[in-house]
């Protein structure tokens, strides 16, 4: 820059540009201070931490290769081996199994016993309650004529005769309908205290039925059948009790049968089951060798690339079952790519170190976040990169003790190549303005020299948009040219107006021949002019809705009673309230100035 070129001064901060109304995200973003002479110069290529800073902050710290630390002392591990746990689980397993199959053999042997006791119980029970009606339906007929005419010896008679004859049937009693035992086939029972359910009948009742008794400490089954005689008291009685100790001795025999199966299967089962157990042990410590025998092989191999030796290989594990060949397989193949990893961290190391310098030339050369005071122009800027080197960039510079320039461009892309061109250009256009005169310098001579600059650095292969201007800090004349960039946004403070500063031309870089042409306008006290780069408006919310001219411009009339510093901390808030939750997609820069003659 030439001498006569007045040498821009930061402008005193005012209350609405302190770092009190940038959002947190943005106050902890990067800010790096690189020497320039005797001064400073604070770097304003800053990457937000919040929503619009895509990706994380990027590290100068260098990957340094895998460097083996202290092994793990293995042997201090305790616990059951492998072939130990599958023996125990083994063995558990099979007795639990033998257990249950005993068990299930027990309750069927007693329900089936139980099945056939209640069967035979209900049997020799039918049994009896037929005999004992058929006995007393037959001792009923002969009773009724003999009991009209108080023939109690016949009755007698016939009652011995009836236990006599039938085993089972252990005796029978014939009442009158008062109760009074007519005839009993023991003798002298009414004096026999043991005779129970069997003595004087003292509260039967003349009705037909079948109820269980004992008769000499047996039980019995006592059946009653009632005898009409016509008799004007009533019926008279016929009692029959039945043996049931027929009954009895075949439930004590099959309980008998029961036990000795029950005793005969348990040995049966134990033994199978000490059989199982020892096959099984044998089995599983055999299966479990040949298990246990290839994974210690490739512990030691694993401890090996742990200790550093990268050469580490396991070997084929035959008969060891197809997941432990699938584990040394991927043993192998992690082997190979830890090795291959090595190799590209180191590059990526080296990367790194090229982007971090790329890194801080680019910010070197970016105007500070401060804003200077221009005569009756404010000016401040900054650049959200979406990659740890980006694209965009602005300038500003005093031309003369009138005029300032104003550049801002977009170089397509992302990365490190980019950066490399947009600090070219950037330089570029630093060097344009020392070629000439300060009066011999216009927006058309800058843009066109701008575009040589990039078509001869890019060779074609790396286009960007740019707008510059020439404003006059007494008179807000502005003069400006634009190479395929958005057009400025203009606000008046005090009439509320809202409209653009458009120009039209080609990206640069393209062809060394583009042509361009500049625009003059006059600046209005009060104007705030905005100039962004797309990906401000290309800015996408959750629903993949853009941010947009509108609710920019909806901004700016928001908070245009705010310094430009302040003002354009907030545009940059409100792109990044606007898409909170989503990764920044492009480089974003604002650049704001007002135009406030005293």
């Amino acid at each position: 820059m030439s001498s006569t070129n007045t040498r821009l001064k930061p402008a005193p901060p005012s209350d609405d540009a302190s770092d009190a109304t940038l959002p947190p995200a943005e106050r902890t973003g990067t800010r790096e201070v690189t020497a320039t002479g005797t001064g400073t110069r604070e770097s304003t290529a800053t990457r937000l931490t919040g929503p619009l800073g895509l990706g994380a902050e990027a590290t100068s710290t260098l990957i340094a290769p895998l460097e083996a630390g202290e092994l793990p002392n293995v042997a201090a591990i305790r616990g059951p081996r492998l072939d130990q746990i599958l023996l125990l689980t083994t063995g558990v397993l099979v007795v639990l199994i033998v257990g249950l199959l005993a068990a299930l053999s027990v309750a069927s042997t007693q329900s089936q016993f139980e099945e056939t006791a209640l069967r035979s119980k209900e049997r020799i029970q039918d049994q009896a309650r037929e005999l004992g009606q058929t006995v007393g339906q037959t001792i009923a007929l002969t009773s009724a004529t003999n009991l009209r005419d108080n023939n109690y010896a016949f009755l007698e008679e016939v009652a011995g005769s009836i236990v006599k004859t039938n085993p089972n049937i252990l005796r029978v009693q014939i009442f009158d309908p008062d109760g009074v035992k007519m005839a009993d086939s023991e003798k002298g029972a009414e004096k026999d205290e043991g005779a129970g359910a069997a003595g004087a009948n003292s509260g039967r009742t003349a009705e037909r039925r079948l109820v269980s008794a004992f008769y000499r400490g047996q039980p019995i089954s006592e059946i009653q059948e009632p005898i009409d005689y016509g008799s004007s008291s009533g019926k008279g009685l016929v009692v029959i009790s039945y043996s049931l100790g027929g009954l009895q001795k075949q439930l004590e025999t099959l309980e008998q049968d029961k036990r000795a199966t029950v005793r005969a299967n348990t040995v049966r089962m134990l033994g199978l089951g000490l059989g199982f157990v020892v096959l099984a042990g044998v089995l599983v410590a055999f299966q479990s060798r040949r298990i246990s025998r290839p994974l210690g092989v490739l512990t030691g191999k694993v401890m090996q690339l742990a200790a550093g030796d990268l050469s580490a290989r396991a070997g084929t594990a035959r008969g060891a079952g197809r997941e432990v060949l699938t584990l040394g397989v991927v043993f192998n193949h992690m082997a190979e790519r830890i090795k291959v990893l090595l190799d590209d961290v180191r590059a990526k190391a080296q990367l790194e170190r090229d982007v971090s310098l790329a890194r801080t030339v680019q910010e070197t050369l970016l105007p500070g976040r401060d804003a200077v005071q221009v005569g009756a122009v404010r000016i401040a800027g900054l650049v959200v990169t979406a990659d740890a080197c980006g694209g965009d960039w602005w300038f500003r510079a005093g031309l003369d003790e009138r005029r300032v320039v104003i550049g801002i461009g977009d170089v397509t892309g992302h990365g490190l190549s980019t950066s490399l061109v947009a600090t070219s250009a950037t330089s570029g256009f630093a060097s344009a303005m020392t070629l000439r005169e300060p009066s011999q310098i216009n927006a058309q001579m800058l843009i066109t020299a701008l575009n040589v600059t990039l078509a001869n650095v890019g060779r074609g292969e790396h286009q960007m948009s740019s707008a510059l201007a020439v404003i006059d800090v007494e008179n807000g004349a502005i003069d400006y040219a634009a190479g395929a960039h958005p057009s400025p946004l203009v606000f008046n403070r005090h009439s509320g107006q809202v409209a653009s500063l458009p120009a039209r031309g080609p990206l640069l870089g393209a062809s060394v021949s583009s042509q361009f042409t500049s625009r003059q306008a006059q600046l209005r006290p009060g104007d705030i002019v905005v100039w962004y780069t797309d990906g401000l408006t290309e800015a996408r919310d959750a629903g993949s809705k853009l941010y947009g001219n509108q609710r920019l411009a909806a901004a700016v009339q928001a908070n245009a009673h705010l310094s430009a510093e302040a003002l354009r901390d907030v545009i940059l808030a409100d792109a990044r309230a606007f898409s909170a939750g989503l990764p920044q997609r492009d480089d974003i820069t604002v650049v704001v100035a007002e135009f406030s003659p005293a």
